[in-house]
């Protein structure tokens, strides 16, 4: 981690004040998982993040005082050959209520350096398990992600 990408990040959600506008079933950040390593979450200042458990439901995840909230991230899956799956989560809006309130978060995105390899490690790869992902570097990896998603 020494020298990597790593990035804390402070995000604001702004408050709501025009409801009527408000697309059904629009949410404050979409579905998706984090291209990192690990993700460190310690609380938010409201309530609106939810993890999709595997049987396809989401449930809201709250950071009690003196908890963090980890989520695996992509290069993490990869190196472990998707025995550690991605966290997938989205931030819900609040309730009509408490639309007015501005949400404030700030996650710290673990990276790697740029030339740690990502390969799959082989005790992660077995007959029942063969390989998942072709072998790449961190900073491969975040390039070509981030080309994805149009930065």
């Amino acid at each position: 981690m020494k020298n990597g990408n790593s990035i804390l990040r402070p995000i604001h959600y702004f408050p709501i004040h025009n409801v009527e506008n408000i697309p059904e079933g629009a949410v404050r950040s979409a579905e998706h998982t984090d291209i990192n390593l690990i993700t460190l979450l310690m609380g938010a200042s409201s309530d609106g993040l939810q993890v999709l458990r595997r049987d396809g439901h989401w449930i809201p995840i709250t950071a009690l005082p003196e908890q963090i909230v980890v989520n695996v991230g992509d290069m993490l899956s990869r190196l472990t050959n998707d025995k550690l799956k991605s966290t997938v989560h989205r931030v819900v809006n609040p309730p009509k209520d408490k639309l007015h309130i501005p949400r404030y978060s700030i996650p710290f995105f673990m990276h790697p350096k740029s030339q740690m390899d990502l390969s799959c490690l082989p005790e992660c790869v077995d007959e029942n398990h063969p390989r998942q992902f072709e072998d790449i570097t961190a900073g491969e990896y975040l390039h070509e992600r981030l080309k994805e998603i149009g930065f």
